[in-house]
């Protein structure tokens, strides 16, 4: 896998893979012009994104409704090292309801590619050119 991050001035930054693209940037007061999602705000999408892409296809297999779906989001930002050092996601339903299916719904959703790679983190190198 590859992906390109291109320098577009400020604190704006343009991630390209695959023929697509998601720009970042920072908030006024941290020297961007707050255009976007910082790459933070990004990392926290990505998670409750790929949730919902685990849970929708269980939902659609045990007949739960998933039109209005949505996915909150929280975290908490913490110091030395600088981090996001908690992350909530709150599943919302339609009709709310999932019975006897929620632990399985739940179980889905903390198995998906994004939660797996952050609990389980990679090894990360950075280079020069």
């Amino acid at each position: 896998m590859e992906m390109t991050i291109r320098y577009e001035g400020g604190r704006k930054f343009v991630a390209e893979c695959r023929g697509r693209a998601v720009t970042f940037d920072l908030p006024l007061g941290m020297g961007g012009k707050d255009t976007s999602l910082t790459p933070s705000e990004g990392l926290v999408a990505s998670l409750g994104s790929c949730i919902g892409v685990y849970v929708v296809p269980f939902c659609e297999k045990n007949n739960i409704a998933t039109n209005g779906m949505t996915i909150k989001m929280e975290w908490e930002k913490a110091r030395d090292p600088e981090r996001i050092s908690l992350v909530r996601a709150r599943i919302i339903l339609p009709d709310g309801k999932v019975g006897e299916k929620e632990k399985a719904l739940l179980h889905e959703a903390e198995h998906c590619f994004v939660h797996n790679t952050l609990v389980n983190p990679p090894r990360i190198g950075i280079a020069l050119g």
